[in-house]
C-alpha cells in the first residue's frame, strides 16, 4: 500500500530557510575550495597549457610586496622579510607558488648566529636559490636563441649581421673556437639547481664560512691575485659568484664529462637528471668520488631536487635588487 503524505504549512515553510542554508553552505566550500593550492602538476618544462603555467608563474608570494634594504642587513631580518611576503620553500618544493626576484647582494654577516640549525640552513637556501634560478634563466635565455640560430643555420638560411655577431661573441665568452653552435649548445645550458644548491652547501658550510660572508665566495673557486698568488676569488655579490660558478662548469676542461652526459640527457629525454649528473663531478674535489657521495647525501637529506622544476615568478618587475651593505 502507497501512503500519501500531505505536506502540512509549516513544512512549506522550513523549505525556503532550507534551501537558503544549502546555497550558504555551498558557498562557503567555494570560498575554502579556491583558497587551495592546485595540485603540483608532472614535469619541470615551460608549457602552453594554462594550468602549468599558473603554477609556474603563480601569484604567490605577492609581487607587490617589497623587501627593503633594511630588512636585509641581519639573518632575523631577511627571516622575517621572507616569511612577510609569503615565500615558503616547503610550498615552493611542492610546486604551489613559485620563487620570488629577490637578489640578496650578500649573506648576512649573523647567518652562523642563528639559534637553530634548522633555521640557518631553511633561510641559506631561500637567499641562494632565486639567485641560481636567475642565472639559469639568463643562460636559458642564451640557450634559447643559439638553439634558434642553429636551426637557421640548418637549414641553409644565412645569418644576419648582427646575428652572426652575437654569435661569435658568445662563442668568445664560452671559450669556443670557431662559433660552431653544436659545440656551443654543449656548454651553453643551466645547472641543476640541486646540483648547485649542494655544492654551495658543501664549500660553504650552508654559508657560514669566512670567505662566503666577506668574499661572497660560496664554491671554493681559487683565482690569481695581483701579485701572483693564488686565494679565494672574491665577488662583488651572490649573483656574480653562482654566474662564475656556473661559467667554470660550462666551460673548463676538467668538466668535460659534466658537459658530455648533459648534453646526452638532452638528446635522449630532452631532460637533466641531477642525481646522475653529479657523478661527473669527481674532479671538483680532491675527495673524488667521495665528494660526490657527500653531494648526493646533501641533496637527498635535504631533499633538493624538487627545487630542479622551481620557477622565478614571472612579473619580471617585481625583481628586488636588495643589498646589505
Amino acid at each position: 500500500m502507497h501512503h500519501i503524505t500531505r505536506t502540512s504549512s509549516r513544512d512549506g515553510a522550513t523549505r525556503p530557510l532550507l534551501a537558503l542554508l544549502a546555497l550558504f553552505i555551498a558557498g562557503l566550500f567555494a570560498l575554502v575550495w579556491s583558497g587551495l593550492p592546485s595540485p603540483r602538476l608532472p614535469g619541470g618544462s615551460p608549457s602552453t597549457n594554462v594550468a602549468e603555467n599558473a603554477v609556474a608563474d603563480g601569484p604567490l608570494p605577492p609581487a607587490t610586496y617589497a623587501i627593503h634594504r633594511a630588512e636585509t642587513r641581519s639573518a632575523l631580518l631577511m627571516r622575517a622579510a621572507f616569511d612577510r611576503i609569503g615565500y615558503d620553500l616547503d610550498s615552493v618544493a611542492q610546486g604551489y607558488i613559485s620563487v620570488p626576484r629577490v637578489l640578496v647582494g650578500s649573506l648576512p654577516p649573523d647567518l652562523d648566529r642563528l639559534d637553530a640549525m634548522d633555521g640557518r640552513k631553511n633561510l641559506f637556501l631561500r637567499l641562494l636559490l632565486p639567485v641560481v634560478l636567475q642565472v639559469n634563466e639568463q643562460i636559458g635565455a642564451d640557450r634559447q636563441r643559439l638553439v634558434h640560430l642553429s636551426a637557421k643555420l640548418a637549414a641553409g638560411t644565412p645569418l644576419a649581421a648582427a646575428e652572426v655577431g652575437w654569435l661569435l661573441a658568445l662563442a668568445d665568452t664560452y671559450d669556443q673556437p670557431g662559433a660552431d653552435p653544436d659545440a656551443l649548445l654543449k656548454k651553453v645550458d643551466v645547472i641543476p639547481p640541486s646540483l648547485a644548491l649542494a655544492q654551495a652547501i658543501e664549500e660553504s658550510g650552508w654559508g657560514t664560512s669566512r670567505i662566503a660572508r666577506q668574499n661572497n665566495a660560496l664554491f671554493g673557486q681559487f683565482g690569481q691575485l695581483g701579485d701572483g698568488e693564488w686565494d679565494y676569488r672574491q665577488f662583488g655579490n651572490l649573483s656574480d659568484a653562482v654566474a662564475a660558478y656556473a661559467h667554470n662548469l660550462n666551460t673548463h676542461r676538467a668538466y668535460r664529462e659534466f658537459r658530455e652526459m648533459r648534453a646526452r640527457m638532452r638528446r635522449q629525454s630532452g631532460e637533466i637528471d641531477s642525481w646522475d649528473l653529479v657523478t661527473t663531478l669527481h674532479r671538483y674535489s680532491e675527495r673524488g668520488d667521495g665528494y660526490v657521495q657527500t653531494l648526493r647525501s646533501i641533496m637527498r637529506d635535504n631533499q633538493l631536487e624538487a627545487f630542479d622544476v622551481a620557477r622565478l615568478n614571472g612579473d619580471r618587475f617585481a625583481t628586488i635588487l636588495a643589498s646589505n651593505d
